[in-house]
């Protein structure tokens, strides 16, 4: 590490000078004791700030909240947590953690005010990062953001509660919702996804597909929710249609445009194989009925003109390609997330 640019003492500061850095990690019950501006190996320029809680919640368990006892007061060590960038400029906190043991929870590092338990980073570091997931793809917020692919999911997970701390309420009032399973994984790994049409917006996932994956969707509504249901999209897996019967038998089943496209597409497909193959035969067939010599024909060869125009039109049929339609935006927008 360099030598810091600047350094120095924020108690003997100006009053408002801790407000500033209060501010800038939107923090409650934390003492600033001082912070220091460095450059690493790279350039990067750094912003270190050495916090503590206060008396009062310094021993609360990160799970629960409760006051615990000390567990190793006096083995603590340094840990660093990254904040949101200050115009461009990394933030850092730096504060001596310890262990409390918990009646409930067990032996765990005491409850910092600016982290969720077990991370590494703010509380608003990880919030922003799961708002940016929620609207742009996940390789885009970890560039942004400049974290690890995997650390954003690690972060939505964490904030999942603040963003939504009410999660069931996303299952009231649906009423035309689109079910489909898309692989996520190389060895048939498999998501069902349920979408609400109304606002394009995923209300519910889970690993796996089938009729019992649908199940833990269904059995979780109360009836209110389930009456709610007037029509339900998907492909023609017959797991999807069980269901609808089983549980929202007045609801209509509809298949979605994306796979009635995509079915009427590979129709198509077939059907121009079928004709490529007939053309191709056809060529086959008036390639044998006009030979020609060694060496290359003549180009008024009226022969070697026959046996190109029937090899022009099987390769055109080859070739050619059929689009019915687009896939509907709502399948998009869920298989992106």
């Amino acid at each position: 590490m360099k030598k810091p640019l600047v350094s120095f003492n924020v108690l003997t500061a100006k009053k408002n000078t801790k407000g500033v850095f209060k501010s800038v990690l939107n923090v409650k019950n934390t003492v600033i004791k001082n912070c220091n501006l460095y450059s690493d190996k790279n350039g990067v320029k750094h912003i270190r700030i050495k916090t503590s809680p206060n008396k009062r919640p310094e021993n609360d368990c990160p799970f629960c909240h409760k006051s615990c006892p000390v567990y190793d007061k006096h083995s603590s060590r340094s840990t660093i947590w990254r904040g949101l960038d200050w115009g461009g400029i990394l933030v850092e906190v730096e504060y001596q953690t310890h262990r409390i043991i918990c009646p409930e929870h067990g032996v765990s590092v005491a409850e910092v005010p600016w982290a969720y338990p077990g991370s590494r980073f703010t509380k608003d570091f990880g919030l922003t990062v799961a708002w940016f997931a929620s609207y742009l793809p996940r390789s885009t917020t970890s560039y942004f953001m400049r974290v690890d692919w995997e650390t954003v999911g690690r972060c939505v997970n964490r904030t999942l509660h603040n963003l939504e701390p009410e999660r069931s309420r996303i299952l009231d009032g649906l009423v035309n919702i689109g079910i489909d399973e898309t692989s996520y994984k190389k060895g048939h790994k498999y998501i069902t996804v349920i979408v609400n049409h109304d606002t394009n917006t995923v209300v519910w996932a889970s690993e796996d597909h089938g009729k019992s994956v649908l199940e833990k969707f269904y059995k979780q509504l109360t009836p209110e929710q389930l009456s709610s249901f007037k029509v339900v999209t998907g492909d023609g897996a017959r797991w999807i249609t069980d269901c609808v019967n089983e549980y929202t038998p007045n609801c209509a089943r509809c298949v979605d445009s994306f796979h009635v496209v995509e079915w009427a597409m590979a129709a198509l497909d077939e059907v121009r194989k079928d004709i490529w193959h007939d053309a191709y035969s056809e060529y086959k067939q008036v390639k044998k009925d006009n030979p020609h010599g060694k060496g290359r024909p003549k180009k008024d060869d009226p022969e070697f003109a026959i046996v190109k125009a029937a090899k022009a039109k099987a390769d055109e049929i080859k070739g050619s390609a059929y689009a019915l339609g687009t896939a509907p935006v709502i399948t998009k927008a869920y298989k992106r997330r």
